[in-house]
């Protein structure tokens, strides 16, 4: 007798939800996939894995909405950080910026040890990586040594593959995440690009830009403290003017798939998007929240009052 029948375990669960279980049949066929053209509709390849390389799909998971996205220009300084606590605002991080404001989401492409480790230790931050990283351990910058803990032990960590070939055409839709061109194709490669893909796939149909600054000086480098070299202070405005370059190529295309970006700071030097400000931004965000205020938001009946009663407006 195996171990399922001598304990008598079913191998499905019993006294399902029906309307969960006849809700969820309804779903497309798995050969038909998700819709991406009006009538079109694909099955796209895994984008996302666990560390063990099991596939996550998370597309669309926020349907429709916005987020900020964190650079480490300078610029992010002069902000009001407490207004992107507000609930109802989603914000990503890039490399090290969460060392001045912790962000919802991360994302990296370099290797583990080049960043902080309360982010991979924080498990309320959903952290992306490539995948070649989760065997990588953790450094402990202020005892200056490596832990005896890998990218893969880390909690609420996402992976991905990577791709060093930029094509606009394919950016938003290529089964892995571009990040440029490797050194042999011209190079510039920056983590924006992957970001950007994410959220895209994630279903963020707007992307606010914070600390995009696109200018890099001997006194004008992160928010954060980080030295920089003058040969990797000319690497980086390099990689900014090819930047705005792909950029410029891409919106059209973004925006053929209802996908906007916009730049909060005006001085930045990424001409690619349009510039709006932060407090607008965080009014378009706040709209989308339906101008919720949470502290006085009612509960009172909502458990007593049915739903047919609700319909009729009866019960306030």
């Amino acid at each position: 007798m195996n171990t399922r029948s001598r304990l008598n375990v079913s191998p499905a669960a019993e006294y399902k939800d029906q309307n969960d279980d006849r809700i969820a049949r309804w779903g497309r066929s798995q050969h038909e996939g998700y819709r991406k053209f009006k009538h079109n509709f694909v099955q796209p390849a895994p984008l996302f894995f666990t560390q063990d390389h099991h596939p996550l799909w998370l597309g669309d998971i926020y349907r429709g909405r916005s987020a900020f996205l964190i650079a480490g220009g300078p610029s992010f300084a002069e902000l009001d950080h407490a207004k992107l606590r507000q609930p109802g605002v989603l914000t990503m991080g890039l490399n090290n910026s969460p060392k001045t404001f912790r962000p919802n989401l991360w994302i990296c492409v370099d290797a583990p040890d080049h960043f902080l480790r309360s982010i991979w230790l924080d498990p309320t931050i959903t952290k992306f990586t490539p995948i070649c990283h989760a065997s990588k351990f953790i450094f402990n910058s202020d005892e200056w040594k490596f832990m005896d803990l890998r990218a893969g032990d880390c909690p609420n960590v996402i992976y991905y593959k990577r791709n060093e070939h930029f094509k606009a055409k394919q950016f938003l839709w290529e089964d892995c995440l571009n990040w440029g061109n490797h050194k042999d194709l011209g190079g510039g490669r920056s983590v924006m690009l992957p970001a950007l893909r994410i959220l895209f796939t994630l279903g963020i149909r707007r992307v606010y830009l914070l600390g995009v600054d696109f200018s890099m000086g001997p006194e004008t480098k992160y928010h954060f403290d980080q030295d920089r070299h003058p040969g990797s202070i000319n690497g980086n405005n390099s990689t900014y003017q090819m930047l705005n370059e792909r950029f410029a190529e891409l919106r059209p295309l973004f925006e053929e798939h209802n996908f906007h970006v916009f730049n909060c700071n005006p001085a930045s030097n990424l001409k690619a998007f349009d510039f709006i400000s932060y407090d607008d931004a965080l009014h378009q965000v706040a709209c989308e929240f339906d101008g919720v205020d949470v502290r006085n938001e009612r509960t009172r009946g909502l458990y007593d009052t049915p739903t047919a009663d609700k319909k009729l407006g009866k019960g306030k």
